[in-house]
Formats: C-alpha cells, sequence, structure tokens
C-alpha cells in the first residue's frame, strides 16, 4: 500500500465513482480499477460495493478512507514543512456552512484565509445541516456549522450560539417592527423551507404544540427562492435573521415572535481526522473569531453567543 494507491482510493470515495475519480486523476478507468483490486488483494477486504449508481464504500472502505485522508493531509503538511522549512498551515479544507450561516460567514471566512494563510486553501460547501453533519461523519467534510447537532462517531462538537427565528414579510406589508405572536403567524399565508431543514422542523413542533394549523402556500429548500417570493407579496416566512445578511437594508420586515421559543443551537462540527491538522486547526480558530467578531458587531443579529464559543476563540 503506497501513497499514490491512497490518493486514488480517497478519490473514488469522494466522487462515488470509479469513472468520474477516473477523469478527475487523468488516469485510464481499468487502471484505476486494477489499483482498487490490487488494494483489496493486498488487504484481504473488500472495500467498494459497485453498482448501476457508482462506487460505494464498505464498512472497511470506510475505516481504510478515513486512514487514508490523515495519511494524505500529513504528506502534504510534511511536503509545505521541508518547504518553508517550518511548520505551516497548508493544504485543502472543506467547510460546510448551511445557506442562511453562509451568508454570514463564507466570503469573511475566504477573505481571512486567504489574505493570512495563503498555503491553505479553503472550499465551502453549502447543504442542508443534516446533510453537513452526516459529511463530516464520513470524513468528506473537515467542518461544518450544523444545526441542533447531535454527537457521532469520529466527530467532535462545539457549541456556539443560539439563534431566534423570525418571521420575515414583504417590505410593502406596512408592518412595523412590532413583535407578532404565534396565532398572528399562522393566520400569515406562509412560504417555508422543505423537510428536514431545522427551520421548518422547529416551527412545525411549535406550531403543533400551541395547537395551531399554518396557511402553508409554497415550501422549497432554496432560502433565495423564499425571499424572492416574499417579495413579490406571495406571504411571509420563517427565517433567522442570517438569512437576511446579504439583503438590502429595509427589503423585508423581520421581526421576533413573541410567545415562542423558536430557536435552535448552532455547533461547529469537526471531523475527527481534521482535529490532527494544523491547516484545520487553523481554519477552525478563524470560524470561531469570525462568528464572534460578527455577533460583537452587530453583523450577525438574532443570536446569543455561549460561553464554550468566546473561550474556544480566545
Amino acid at each position: 500500500m503506497d501513497f499514490r494507491q491512497l490518493r486514488y482510493f480517497a478519490r473514488i470515495v469522494e466522487l462515488e465513482s470509479i469513472t468520474a475519480a477516473a477523469d478527475a486523476l487523468h488516469i485510464a478507468q481499468p487502471s484505476l480499477s486494477q489499483h482498487v483490486v490490487n488494494l483489496e488483494a493486498e488487504l484481504d477486504a473488500k472495500l467498494l460495493v459497485r453498482g448501476p449508481f457508482g462506487a460505494r464504500p464498505t464498512e472497511t472502505g470506510q475505516i481504510l478512507y478515513r486512514h487514508a485522508k490523515m495519511v494524505l493531509r500529513q504528506m502534504e503538511e510534511a511536503h509545505a514543512a521541508v518547504r518553508h522549512g517550518r511548520d505551516v498551515p497548508s493544504g485543502h479544507v472543506r467547510v460546510g456552512l448551511p445557506t442562511s450561516t453562509s451568508r454570514v460567514l463564507a466570503v469573511p471566512l475566504l477573505q481571512l484565509v486567504t489574505a493570512n494563510v495563503p498555503d491553505v486553501t479553503v472550499e465551502i460547501v453549502e447543504g442542508s445541516s443534516a446533510d453537513l453533519a452526516e459529511l463530516v461523519t464520513a470524513q468528506k467534510l473537515d467542518l461544518c456549522i450544523a444545526m441542533d447537532a447531535q454527537q457521532r462517531p469520529n466527530m467532535h462538537l462545539i457549541p456556539l450560539l443560539d439563534e431566534d427565528l423570525m418571521a420575515v414579510g414583504p417590505a410593502a406589508s406596512g408592518h412595523g417592527n412590532q413583535p407578532l405572536t404565534l396565532a398572528e403567524v399562522a393566520a400569515l399565508p406562509l412560504l417555508l423551507p422543505s423537510f428536514p431543514n431545522s427551520v421548518r422542523v422547529l416551527t412545525d413542533r411549535a406550531f403543533v404544540a400551541a395547537n395551531l394549523e399554518l396557511h402553508l402556500v409554497a415550501e422549497t429548500s432554496a432560502v433565495s427562492v423564499l425571499l424572492s417570493a416574499v417579495n413579490a407579496g406571495m406571504g411571509w416566512t420563517i427565517l433567522p435573521w442570517s438569512a437576511l445578511a446579504n439583503e438590502a437594508p429595509g427589503a423585508f420586515v423581520c421581526v421576533p415572535i413573541s410567545d415562542s421559543t423558536l430557536s435552535r443551537r448552532v455547533f461547529l462540527c469537526v471531523a475527527g481526522a481534521a482535529r490532527l491538522s494544523l491547516a484545520c486547526k487553523t481554519v477552525e480558530a478563524a470560524i470561531l473569531q469570525l462568528i464572534v467578531d460578527a455577533i460583537d458587531s452587530g453583523a450577525w443579529q438574532g443570536v446569543a453567543a455561549l460561553g464554550s464559543l468566546k473561550g474556544q476563540a480566545e
């Protein structure tokens, strides 16, 4: 088993396809398949399940993938350390962000890392909170922000903050800044995120607990579509303030829901292998500091920082 075989195997697992991996690695597919056969023979274990929809790692394959990622990253950082004559953060770090959080953190994170750690390349992956946490567990993401996350194998959790959900309506509604009750929200035409979005789960739970029926007009997993529909006067939605971070001031009415604890806990999830990487530790520290700065400056509203956040960022 050598460095090249591990790199090839890791790429197949990440792309879930031998054909796609061969294209990405610029080698012939039969040659790549033979590398897998040789690796399986050497380890005396089946590593991939091949089917019409691609290639998936077996349980043993997942174990090898996790170790392969650690070895590959250590090799990458070793090359950088030799090149610079000292240990420096280097390599590729994959960060998962839910869409709303991405609007607050994505660009500042890219700017901070690019300016201060030029040997580190950050890849931002947007997705649902649940999906991102699964990808961290599978070591396909190094870090992610996730809502109401649960402890999983091979993942470290850092509680960051509690984020309130708001009632968001069109500016033309004429509604001021006064909070709405949950019953008043229930009377509005609502456009909501699709399941399993954490906002939708929390919203439905709140309405059920209050014995209220919501007036659902439409649902979508795309925050941009929700806001466009609200802006077009189709109704209201329920979102965290962060979802409006890039919108023009005054483009929407955004008010608290006064009689409901519609909030979610936000966590930073770190893959087990990533905790051994200087590059990942550097990006993790950058994320924590950016969140503290965004809250302190008012760039991220409707949130309450937890003690563990400032303790980690210091």
